[in-house]
């Protein structure tokens, strides 16, 4: 018998099937290679196999099941996506990791303190957001561990992190150790579909626990449905949280990178670069040396930050091989 979950989000009832099929919405909420386990409109929650020409589904994904025998079915057809999360995998090529988010928190963490080199990472976080730009997702900047900042650098905090909010984004102090700034977290997940990156160490999983408590029971449910071990299961799962939003839980895109096929393509990731893209001199500017550049000139009249052009100064730069 199918199993059912208690769910914030249904596959939308206005997510009809083409004229060509017929079927039942549905949404997807883990994939084990040629498996898929598909949410109902009622919330409950089917093995499924695809048609040989869907091997692209991923979690996260609205779909067209048919039922088959013993409560299982066969996805017919994915819908369309809003967007797609991809990633570059150990040989550089693209890979699809989930489907239809809105929203990628960045996680970054202080690293020492006023007395001991304090550094927030800026040329990471300055990866991440150009990363989910060139997604076309959202990013929101999440500070995590704030509890263990000396009152001092809570407020160089607040200036470092200002030139963030000032070019549009949110930014957010967390710690699963003070509810309000939990909270803050929760409103801001509300209604979205979300996941987590940054660097190991920052804590994203024990915010990810500290807002799904269920999540270690979903785990282990799905390792024994798929007959792996909970402690070797590395696969992406599409969680409802109690808030009203999903959260999408995929240990491989933790830590992802740019996935980017020119440079150019780098510059429009920096969200305060766009307005003045195509005023340079030179049609193919790279914004590093060119005479009469348009970044360049926002830059020295102070209209872009210095510390934001140094980072794409260094994205820039050739990788090693």
């Amino acid at each position: 018998m199918a199993k059912k979950r208690a769910s914030h989000r249904r596959p939308a009832r206005d997510s009809a099937p083409s004229k060509e099929t017929a079927g039942h919405p549905g949404l997807v909420i883990t994939r084990f290679g040629a498996k898929l386990d598909v949410e109902d409109e009622d919330g409950e929650v089917r093995r499924c196999t695809s048609r040989r020409r869907l091997d692209d589904i991923v979690c996260g994904d609205r779909v067209i099941w048919q039922p088959t025998m013993e409560n299982k079915g066969v996805v017919i057809e994915r819908l369309p996506r809003d967007t797609l999360l991809s990633r570059p995998d150990d040989r550089g090529r693209v890979k699809s990791v989930a489907a239809n988010l809105n929203q990628i928190i960045v996680t970054s963490v202080v690293k020492g303190s006023l007395t001991e080199h304090y550094r927030l990472n800026n040329a990471l976080i300055d990866h991440y957001l150009v990363a989910a730009e060139h997604q076309g997702i959202t990013p929101v900047l999440v500070i995590n561990k704030a509890d263990l900042l000396h009152p001092d650098d809570l407020k160089q905090l607040e200036i470092d992190t200002a030139p963030y909010r000032d070019i549009g984004y949110t930014v957010l102090h967390t710690s699963t150790k003070i509810e309000k700034e939990l909270a803050r977290l929760e409103q801001q997940l509300a209604n979205h579909s979300s996941v987590f990156v940054g660097e190991s160490g920052v804590g994203k999983s024990s915010l990810i626990n500290a807002l799904l408590p269920q999540a270690a029971i979903r785990t282990g449910e799905i390792s024994a449905h798929s007959g792996k071990g909970k402690h070797t299961t590395t696969t992406t799962v599409l969680y409802h949280l109690p808030c009203g939003g999903d959260l999408i839980d995929s240990p491989g895109v933790r830590e992802f990178g740019l996935v980017i096929t020119a440079q150019a393509e780098i510059a429009h990731g920096f969200k305060e670069f766009r307005r003045y893209l195509g005023q340079c001199r030179f049609n193919n500017c790279t914004h590093l040396h060119e005479p009469n550049c348009a970044i360049i000139k926002a830059v020295e009249a102070g209209e872009i930050q210095t510390a934001r052009y140094q980072s794409y100064q260094r994205m820039m730069m050739p990788k090693a091989d």
